[in-house]
């Protein structure tokens, strides 16, 4: 069985929910025999980070199954475990797959896989979507370079992040990537405690050992601590650039003290790039799925600075690109038409009906007629979705307002965000509108109250 089919059946058969990023990596290259220390250097995250990422998985892994696993005793348990559960449609069960498209992927590999994840730097499946992606890598190249990356979620930001950190590493740059999604709820209690953690990290990530006592005055207050360790002790004697990645930083608008202490003092270490060669050597990135509304001064805030970047749907000429490597030129036109309008160029969406056309002996007019139902293609993406509103009815309310309207209504900013943030509306103006058609069909009958 390959990594993605045993993915697919840990997070919708075991855990019941959707694995990080970093969880990802670790599950699916610990199936794949490699060690932590290879990990890191292929996905940029610190091989501490994945380490913790591991031993959390290992035990939540554990509770699910009413047994002990390890990193060394997952292979062993998880087959034994396969073997008792229906495994959901993945890339192992799949039937017909185009030559082209077997071509493109190599001779080691006869299937696409399903798109379930970020796509790994050299997928032939990646669409660049310029001229966004070649503004980011030119803006870590620069001294001191600033650069904020926005989109909802599963519009490829991770996909583009490792692209990144490929190109950092062709450089000789080093990387830190701090996943805020990943990070224990308790760690923002405090801009102390979230600091710690945060330099803390960023060590590990950069093979050093965590040296917090020999800097840290609470005299001084956690910010200027903040700084004189990543001054004195990162940068100092440093040859080569940090580009340091936050992602999901909209989690911060969660800790509103700690995100008010935190993004100004980003933007004050940009700056010192000016006159400070030490901090030349520091490239941000931030990475968040929705505008961040922190009430912030305009010469405190890090959203007015540097190269702002915002991850853009396909185009109908990047779909029909899209629709040619899986091997579809002869349907390039019509359906790149027909998936324009019906999930209006959104990534994910697009790969898993490209994915099910290609691997499925299934008629185009099929898949179409029934993707805004529960038992189409997109059906477990929708009742996720479903689950998280009948929970989140303040949510719920607003998005039947939206789906409602056929030009769009006015939220309230907070509402606005999460329902951004969580890809299921497009922002125009003041109005907020469905993201797709999609979505528009399906909650329209699901969100009968």
């Amino acid at each position: 069985m390959n990594p993605d089919a045993v993915l697919l059946a840990i997070e919708e058969c075991l855990l019941k929910r959707k694995l990080t990023p970093a969880e990802r990596i670790v599950l699916g290259q610990t199936w794949n025999k490699q060690t932590y220390d290879q990990m890191a250097k292929q996905s940029g995250y610190g091989d501490a980070h994945l380490k913790d990422t591991g031993y959390k998985l290992w035990r939540a892994i554990s509770q699910a199954l009413g047994q002990r696993v390890t990193k060394k005793s997952l292979l062993f348990v998880l087959r034994e475990y396969l073997k008792t559960v229906s495994i959901p449609s993945t890339p192992a069960t799949t039937s017909t797959t185009s030559p082209a498209l077997s071509k493109q992927l190599g001779a080691s590999s006869i299937q696409p896989l399903y798109p379930s994840g970020p796509l790994p730097p050299g997928s032939p499946l990646y669409i660049k979507r310029l001229p966004s992606e070649d503004l980011a890598h030119s803006e870590i190249q620069l001294p001191g370079g600033f650069l904020r990356i926005k989109a909802p979620r599963k519009m490829g930001k991770t996909s583009l992040v490792f692209r990144l950190i490929q190109s950092a590493h062709q450089y000789s740059y080093q990387t830190v990537h701090l996943d805020l999604q990943t990070v224990d709820q308790d760690i923002f209690s405090s801009i102390d405690t979230f600091l710690k953690w945060f330099c803390t990290q960023t060590s590990r990530a950069l093979n050093l050992p965590p040296k917090l006592d020999d800097y840290w005055d609470a005299s001084m207050g956690h910010k200027v601590s903040s700084e004189l360790y990543y001054q004195e002790y990162l940068l100092e004697n440093r040859k080569t650039p940090i580009v340091l990645i936050i992602g999901a930083a909209e989690r911060l608008i969660e800790h509103p003290k700690v995100a008010q202490d935190f993004f100004p003092l980003l933007r004050s270490w940009h700056e010192k790039a000016r006159w400070n060669f030490l901090w030349r050597n520091l490239r941000i990135v931030i990475v968040h799925s929705t505008e961040i509304y922190v009430p912030l001064k305009i010469n405190q805030s890090p959203f007015n600075i540097g190269q702002a970047i915002k991850l853009p749907r396909f185009t109908a000429d990047q779909v029909a690109e899209l629709v040619a490597r899986y091997g579809l030129e002869q349907r390039n036109n019509t359906l790149g038409k027909a998936l324009l309008d019906l999930v209006g160029g959104h990534p994910y969406l697009v790969n898993v009906f490209l994915y099910h056309l290609v691997t499925q002996p299934t008629a185009l007019t099929s898949l179409l007629k029934t993707a805004s139902t529960p038992s189409g293609i997109y059906g477990t993406h929708l009742r996720n979705y479903l689950a998280l509103l009948r929970v989140e009815q303040n949510l719920a309310t607003a998005f039947k307002q939206v789906i409602s309207s056929e030009d769009g209504v006015e939220l309230d900013a907070v509402t606005m965000y999460r329902l951004e943030s969580l890809g299921l509306i497009t922002v125009k103006g003041c109005q907020a509108v469905p993201s797709c058609e999609v979505y528009r069909t399906y909650f329209q009958q699901q969100l009968s109250f």
